[in-house]
């Protein structure tokens, strides 16, 4: 769980600029929401336009954090024009291979 909290905090940072005192809080808050984890589990999330974001660990709610620019950095990580997942967010989007989807 830490580990997911670190990197998601990693990636969120490609795409926004996000302070020392900001990160420090949603660091915190996504180390309390995300779970370790073992094959076979899946953590799940759901963007709450304007309010946040809520996430779940095996079908069951873990936790909500209600901020909409995490949410939006969040979800960003694989759905931004600055993802280090470019191919991931062509699928995710189904958007054709040579798209930039801007």
């Amino acid at each position: 769980g830490p580990l997911i909290a670190e990197r998601s905090l990693k990636e969120m940072r490609r795409g926004g600029e996000i302070s020392d005192a900001q990160a420090e809080r949603w660091l915190a808050e996504m180390q309390r929401i995300f779970p370790d984890v073992k094959a076979g589990d899946r953590i799940s999330g759901q963007h709450l336009p304007g309010r946040g974001a809520r996430f779940w660990h095996n079908g069951r709610l873990a936790g909500q954090i209600d901020d909409a620019a995490f949410a939006r950095l969040f979800f960003g990580i694989w759905l931004a024009p600055t993802t280090s997942e470019p191919g991931m967010r062509v699928a995710l989007l189904g958007l054709a291979s040579g798209s930039t989807g801007r």
